[in-house]
């Protein structure tokens, strides 16, 4: 890695673990250049302001999280088992990545994120809505508001990385009950309570 990759790569390390200990709202870009080791000027030579890191760290743990998804998709199988497979890769990123992982799942990141970073996370969210759409289409995942749906969903998996970052001791088990727990909101064979 060249020195300015090097330093770049710094900097981003740097920007998520003080995002994390202060918000991305409340971090001035000299607590980052610091924790990276480099002065003011050498963050903005690399990034031309704040928003820019931000949306710099916000795609590349999308990015990686995409690309883990994408990894460990599986093909040809029903939705009950593509559905597994994510949930597994979710709560897998989540615990090898966990400052990524809040990062991500735990800030807002409206008021920077650039269209980049929107279309990044869009794509994502797409990703999903389409999952829930040909499981539909298949009769394997109940009927309805598709986007409802992966929010329920989504919210429920988020919930559970959270509480594990908060202490909450789960084993495989455990985590399978959850898995479960969340198929059942997607399942169609589950009567709509």
């Amino acid at each position: 890695m060249t020195r300015a990759g090097g330093t770049r790569a710094a900097l981003l390390e740097a920007a998520l673990a003080v995002f994390n200990e202060r918000t991305y709202g409340d971090t001035p870009v000299a607590l980052v250049a610091d924790r990276a080791g480099v002065s003011v000027g050498t963050l903005y030579r690399h990034f031309p302001s704040k928003e820019a890191l931000g949306n710099a760290v916000y795609r590349l743990w999308k990015e990686r999280l995409a690309e883990r998804l994408a990894a460990e998709r599986v093909d040809d199988a029903s939705a009950e088992a593509v559905f597994a497979a994510m949930f597994r890769t979710f709560v897998g990123f989540a615990a090898d990545h966990p400052e990524a992982f809040a990062f991500l799942e735990l800030q807002q990141h409206e008021g920077y994120l650039d269209l980049d970073s929107r279309t990044t996370s869009t794509s994502m969210d797409e990703m999903a809505v389409d999952f829930v759409r040909q499981g539909q289409k298949a009769g394997e995942i109940r009927a309805g508001d598709p986007q409802m749906l992966v929010a329920l969903v989504y919210g429920a998996l988020v919930g559970l990385v959270k509480a594990r970052r908060g202490g909450l001791v789960l084993d495989e088990a455990d985590l399978e009950a959850g898995r479960a727990a969340c198929w059942a909101l997607l399942d169609n064979d589950r009567p709509a309570e």
